[in-house]
């Protein structure tokens, strides 16, 4: 059944979208860091957030790398720099106005920073330097140091991936190996950066082998077999040498983060179990107010995350002075700061990235219709039919209900034949704009109307299913016209044989041909 004065857009082409399974699973990681850094529960860590985030911005860039290497790499740094800087017009002003000068600032060993190391907030390939009242807000900035420094590398490791892809594996856990002995020193401001980049490398890698399918072409016993060895092993440093450190200066044990090779290994063996399954998250569909949460929290991930530590410090500063310390009044209120951190700084994702601004993104469009007068001293150009493309059922349109494509496919009504050659296509609002509304598409997921295409004209093949309804057959004409005149009467020689009388007992009968 059709809608009177619709006409049905032909299925398209398919189009690989967002996976939700990797948004939910970005947004549960972005809650993660966020409860971490609330009430800094010990066993947290041991969800490894930030390797499943750098994972999943690791398969995303493989797609943009084939289209165009530079243009990856520029793309990336264009959308995440004028975050950054936003951030920082902000926050080192307060931090002049709390502490002084940036020639005041001092390091975690209490040693005076450079002041040319304020470069770093322009192009942060090392931790911009701030104020110690200011390294609640700062201090997050390391994750998108070292998120630049894999874009930057990316070309180059994925040309060396594809080649080797488990050699290119080793490498970082071979490096942080040697530095853990001593031999490869990781000081100075490089160091650190070395030091993260060295640490989610393999995450960051195990997004290339989910792009480019290593992982789901994996059987499941080897994939448990490789991640949990390799987790095991993380875990196993961290009971010998990993918490050598942390006995000596009295911190807690058993701390996934007391060794950078444990926390490498460990975040390592969990995303790569982790990355191989995958869901259509259909059951989205049905809770629109998770699914809208979800893409909030993937379409402002830079601003949740550098935001956050600041939304933490004010809830608590506020619920401290008013008396009120219980977590299930200051929780849900750092929360809500955070919001109004997305609702101020948000847009600012979406212009770094050339997009409309919207405060609240995940809002859903109504394809646009481009109302056109039925006047007669309309352009012909401006009608749908001018802008259909030219070849084969052109002069109907790709999407049109009627013609000699629609005859082929379940869009035409039963025994409708089309218009006369040369009758204009009557004007469709949903030509070109998209998915017609969900009343305009009868047959919708409906597995008995997917019809195969034929690759020799790109219309569906002949299906009996999909035949209309014939037409009613004229009575056969006996006497066709190409064949001559047709005779007045039947012929008037009497059939014999003993099964008909004899005609001599009927002279009347064959008077005339006794006649003749």
């Amino acid at each position: 059944m059709l809608v009177s004065g619709i006409a049905v857009a032909p299925k398209a082409a398919a189009v690989k979208g967002r996976d939700r399974y990797l948004d939910t699973l970005r947004a549960v990681a972005i809650i993660r860091v966020v409860t971490y850094h609330a009430f800094g529960f010990a066993w947290f860590p041991w969800f490894p957030a930030m390797g499943i985030m750098f994972a999943l911005a690791g398969t995303l860039m493989v797609r943009s790398i084939d289209k165009s290497p530079l243009q990856a790499v520029k793309n990336r740094y264009r959308r995440l720099l004028p975050v950054v800087w936003a951030f920082g017009a902000i926050w080192i002003p307060l931090m002049i106005w709390h502490d002084g000068a940036p020639s005041y600032w001092v390091d975690a060993d209490g040693d005076p920073i450079p002041v040319w190391q304020l470069v770093f907030w322009l192009l942060p390939v090392s931790d911009p330097p701030g104020s110690e009242w200011g390294e609640t807000a700062w201090g997050v900035l390391w994750y998108l140091k070292t998120y630049l420094w894999f874009v930057a590398l990316s070309p180059l490791l994925l040309k060396a991936f594809r080649k080797a892809p488990w050699v290119v594996f080793a490498v970082p856990f071979a490096l942080l190996v040697l530095a853990e002995f001593g031999i490869l020193p990781l000081e100075d401001w490089w160091g650190s950066a070395l030091n993260d980049v060295l640490v989610y490398l393999g995450c960051w890698l195990i997004g290339f082998a989910h792009a480019e399918g290593i992982i789901k072409r994996l059987p499941l016993p080897a994939l448990f077999a490789i991640g949990g060895a390799v987790a095991l092993a993380g875990i196993a440093w961290l009971a010998g040498p990993g918490n050598a450190q942390a006995l000596e200066e009295g911190q807690q044990t058993w701390f996934v983060e007391n060794s950078s090779l444990t926390l490498a290994l460990y975040s390592f063996g969990v995303v790569f179990i982790l990355m191989r399954y995958s869901s259509r998250m259909e059951w989205l569909q049905r809770h629109r107010v998770i699914d809208r949460i979800i893409t909030i929290f993937n379409s402002r991930a830079v601003t949740i995350y550098l935001w956050h530590n600041a939304a933490l410090a004010l809830a608590l500063g506020f619920t401290d002075r008013i008396g009120l310390y219980p977590w299930y009044v200051w929780f849900p209120l750092a929360w809500a700061l955070i919001g109004v951190a997305v609702l101020l700084f948000g847009w600012i994702e979406d212009v770094a990235a050339r997009r409309k601004p919207e405060l609240v993104p995940g809002k859903t469009r109504a394809p646009a219709i481009s109302v056109q007068p039925s006047s007669p001293t309309t352009p012909e150009s401006a009608s749908p039919v001018a802008a259909a493309p030219a070849g084969p059922g052109a002069r109907y349109g790709p999407d049109a209900s009627y013609g000699p494509r629609a005859r082929h496919g379940s869009e035409a009504p039963n025994g409708q034949t089309g218009p006369p050659h040369g009758a204009e296509r009557p004007y469709d609002p949903y030509a070109g704009a998209g998915q017609p509304p969900r009343h305009a598409r009868p047959y919708r997921r409906d597995p008995r109307y997917d019809v195969p295409q034929d690759p020799a004209y790109g219309v569906p093949q002949h299906d009996p299913r999909h035949r209309p309804a014939p037409p009613p057959r004229a009575p056969r004409n006996p006497y066709p016209p190409e064949y001559g005149a047709v005779p007045r009467s039947r012929p008037t020689e009497p059939r014999r044989g003993p099964d008909y009388p004899d005609p001599d007992d009927y002279p009347d009968r064959n008077r005339n041909r006794t006649q003749r």
